[in-house]
This record gives C-alpha cells, structure tokens and sequence, in this order.
C-alpha cells in the first residue's frame, strides 16, 4: 500500500448506516454535476464525536489517500481506508 499525502476535505453527516457506520458527503462536489450530485464516504461511526454525529453535522475528514498495490489483500485495503480521523471545524 503507498500512501500518497494526507487530505482534509470538509463533509457533512447525510444518514447512519447499519453496521456502525455513517454517511458523509464530501461539500466540494455538492452541485458539480459529479458522481450524481456528489462523492459520499462511509466511515466508521466511532471516529466520530458524539456531539457532530448529528444528520447535517459538518467537519473535517483527514485521510492519507491510500493507492492499493496489486500484492495487497482485501483486509489491508479495508483497515487503511478505514484509517481516518475527525478534526472539528
């Protein structure tokens, strides 16, 4: 797995999902006509602070942009991604 550099990118809580996860919209794509209105991530719930798990929360997301190789597994492409944090706006 190469990480490539970090990126913050402000979201905004859209729905909780089954599982432990929640629905976050990437706000730079809203209205762009891409990816059908906008790029939606799903991450873990518990990364999140109780107090901006709210729907229409916003924050920002910082990841590392991972670039998955060929020699690497599913479960290590899954723990990378799911490798993010949450940094109040």
């Amino acid at each position: 797995m190469i990480n490539r550099d970090t990126s913050r990118e402000p979201v905004r809580v859209i729905m909780h999902l089954n599982g432990g996860h929640t629905r976050v919209a990437l706000e730079r794509t809203f209205g762009l006509g891409l990816a059908d209105g906008g790029i939606e991530w799903d991450i873990p719930t518990d990364i999140i602070p109780k107090h901006l798990r709210r729907i229409g929360s916003r924050f920002i997301l910082i990841s590392n942009n991972p670039k998955p190789e060929e020699s690497d597994d599913i479960h290590t492409i899954r723990q990378t991604i799911a490798n993010v944090t949450v940094e109040k706006f």
